[in-house]
């Protein structure tokens, strides 16, 4: 059996860094002379496409029987863990081995290279960034195709969500973590884990930026009447200054960030909107997700934002409804200019545009066929739940979605929110700042993140704040 040994880096990351007193490298490099050993083994990557990446290991794998796939930046990859997909692969002469219930970076893929033929011509009609999924989702496309096997885990841990890889910083934090554990055998390893949650909360990824507090439109799933009833006649402004100053000091300290700078206002109000985000996408790093009514947008150069954006910015339109009398009826005038802002984008920013409609009793019967229209059109679209602020609005939702067993919110993990006036909250949906973190013009983003601690640790220990008690909303996030 020849084997060969990939090594894919998905975003440019420096494996001379140091993680416990060792180089990213060496810790790769030991798990598999550990487990492949004497095998060769050739870095790829990042990739621009993913048919780049099928053609580049297609070209690695000729003459070759398995291609063991891992992640460059995996240094706590498990070498039995490896060996014993290896065994499953070649026992039942699978085409395509992975792992199931692990934390990502622990574990690699093995696919037989004649699959890849087939693939290829897949990999042509995907878009999008290549990721870590990718080679998954291609096969996905006809899974039933393939002779595929599964490596469970133990300890299903897939509900954490858990990156053990070095591409970004934080998961490299969450590394430095759980670098005293590794030595532990696999099983204990994953016991540690579980047991551990409360080191789960590193870094943030998303920021809620509020860069005005008016809106154009109040549809009836928010809550904006009861905290800012004159909404509609607000008209503050962040100024460019202190946007910029934000996102410098929280992306010198995070790494990278996902903003939205649509926090409880309508974005296309700033009269400086379109060179907000133009300041943003000139920062290596940021990521842009822009919700909008779809109003107010008519003297903005989007085709300059196209240009510069390179994938790095998405539209998410609320239109919550394709019939006039029923957008209407949730969100007042602007059927026809919403509408027509979705078609405009379309072509400026092919797959980051998404059309969205809050699933509500009010439109229920709409929903196949509003999904149906926008995936053919847009070819994505988002059927938001119904979120009633924790029993704050009435319950509009047809049904339940919620898991069995609640874990600690994915928001409080993951988000930080910033008002007008500065002020930092958890959430989004803490509109009435019951639990704030400071200011972010006069403090360090780091210390606003680390007064959250305490409330992370409240949630791990399933003790509920009255603000997140009756919450529908800790099982979602953004990014």
């Amino acid at each position: 059996m020849k084997t060969v040994c990939a090594l894919l880096t998905f975003q440019p990351f420096d494996s001379s860094r140091v993680l416990a007193g060792r180089t990213l490298e060496s810790w790769l490099t030991e798990a598999l002379e550990r487990s492949l050993p004497g095998v060769a083994r050739h870095s790829l990557g990042p990739f621009g496409s993913a048919s780049e990446l099928i053609a580049a290991l297609e070209a690695l794998s000729q003459g070759y029987d398995e291609l063991v796939i891992v992640g460059a930046d995996c240094p706590f990859l498990r070498s039995d863990v490896l060996s014993e997909m290896l065994v499953l692969h070649r026992e039942y002469r699978a085409d395509f081995t992975f792992a199931d219930g692990y934390p990502v970076g622990l574990t690699c893929e093995i696919l037989r290279p004649a699959i890849l033929s087939i693939l290829s011509a897949w990999a042509a009609e995907r878009s999008g960034p290549v990721e870590r999924e990718t080679l998954f989702e291609l096969l996905s496309v006809d899974i039933n195709r393939f002779d595929v096997e599964t490596q469970l885990s133990p300890i299903d841990l897939r509900v954490r969500r858990l990156n053990l890889t070095a591409g970004v910083r934080r998961d490299f934090v969450l590394l430095e973590r759980y670098a005293g554990d590794v030595a532990l055998g696999t099983e204990a390893f994953l016991q540690r884990i579980e047991a551990t949650q409360e080191r789960s909360r590193t870094l943030p990824a998303t920021l809620h930026v509020q860069i005005t507090d008016g809106v154009l439109q109040v549809p009836v799933w928010s809550p904006l009447p009861q905290f800012v009833p004159d909404a509609l006649e607000r008209r503050g402004m962040l100024s460019r200054q202190r946007w910029n100053d934000l996102l410098d000091r929280a992306l010198a300290w995070a790494g990278d960030l996902t903003v939205l700078p649509s926090f409880w206002g309508e974005p296309s109000l700033h009269p400086e909107v379109g060179g907000l985000l133009s300041d943003a996408l000139g920062k290596p790093g940021l990521k842009l997700c822009v919700e909008t009514s779809g109003l107010g947008w008519r003297q903005v150069d989007l085709a300059s934002l196209a240009a510069q954006a390179a994938g790095r910015i998405d539209w998410v339109v609320e239109l919550d409804s394709d019939l006039a009398e029923t957008y209407k009826a949730m969100r007042g005038e602007g059927f026809d200019e919403a509408h027509s802002f979705v078609r405009r984008l379309l072509p400026l920013f092919p797959g980051h545009v998404w059309p969205q409609t809050v699933r509500m009793n009010t439109n229920e019967e709409e929903m196949e066929g509003f999904h149906k229209h926008w995936k053919e059109e847009a070819g994505r679209v988002i059927i938001q739940k119904h979120n009633d602020f924790g029993g704050r609005l009435p319950r509009a939702k047809p049904s339940d979605l919620s898991p069995w067993k609640r874990h600690p919110c994915w928001h409080l993990a993951r988000d930080l929110s910033v008002f007008l006036d500065g002020t930092v909250v958890v959430c989004r949906d803490d509109f009435a700042r019951t639990q704030p973190l400071g200011n972010a013009w006069t403090e360090n983003p780091a210390v606003l993140w680390e007064r959250g601690t305490p409330l992370w640790r409240q949630h791990v220990n399933e003790q509920w704040p009255e603000v997140c008690r009756n919450c529908d909303e800790w099982y979602t996030f953004h990014f």
